[in-house]
């Protein structure tokens, strides 16, 4: 993997009001900590990290001050919108220690299973991996052309870059193609038997009017 050289500033002010005018100057706040050192307060330009991000480097070597470290991007924070960079942490690395990051997973080609009417179900997006800083991958291409309706991919049929080791379980499903759903109409002979069975409408009885001679006898009664 490339490593970006990010110029980086120590921070002055902390807080809100602070970060909020670094952020209008162009700066993105960042935190670099890590190998049992002090955590320290930078900023970076906003148009030097998202170039990073764009060109697919999560390794970079921060410049203070005339000094070097290099670090990994270890998360990253956007505005409500999802638009915006607004924060990143970064964590000290040195390149004889294995790290463990996480990798995006990048599905190459279109199912067979897809274009016969499957659903393709994309489970793992980023995978955890552990390898040395000059080892780790930008992302973990698979190739999905070749999967039916009704196949799954899970960890152990994929094969990791060079001196890189998935920290996924092997069982664990990272794309399956599935069956296209069916809605079965009711036929004509089940949607009678099924009107047959349905409950009959209470039937309403109304007292009939008592013919003349039965009003006769009762009124001679009284």
């Amino acid at each position: 993997m490339e490593i970006a050289t990010i110029h980086a500033t120590k921070r002055e002010g902390l807080g809100t009001r602070a970060a909020r005018r670094l952020r209008r100057q162009g700066e993105v706040p960042v935190v670099l900590y890590g190998r049992q050192r002090e955590t320290v307060s930078l900023s970076v330009p906003r148009k030097e990290l998202e170039a990073a991000l764009a060109a697919g480097s999560r390794m970079l070597s921060i410049e203070v001050g005339g000094a070097q470290e290099t670090a990994i991007l270890k998360d990253l924070q956007y505005d409500s919108m999802g638009d915006e960079l607004i924060h990143a942490d970064l964590s000290r690395i040195a390149m004889d220690e294995k790290v463990t990051v996480r990798v995006p997973v990048e599905l190459h080609g279109t199912a067979k299973g897809a274009l016969s009417g499957g659903t393709l179900d994309h489970i793992v997006q980023d995978i955890e991996v552990t390898c040395l800083p000059a080892d780790m991958p930008d992302k973990v291409r698979v190739e999905i052309g070749h999967l039916e309706i009704g196949q799954v991919l899970y960890v152990r049929d994929l094969t990791p870059p060079p001196g890189v080791e998935f920290r996924l379980g092997p069982d664990t499903p990272v794309v399956a193609v599935h069956a296209p759903m069916e809605f079965k109409e009711a036929a004509p002979a089940e949607a009678a038997a099924a009107a047959e069975g349905a409950p009959a409408e209470p039937e309403l009885i109304r007292r009939k009017p008592a013919e003349e001679g039965e009003e006769e006898e009762e009124e001679g009664e009284e």
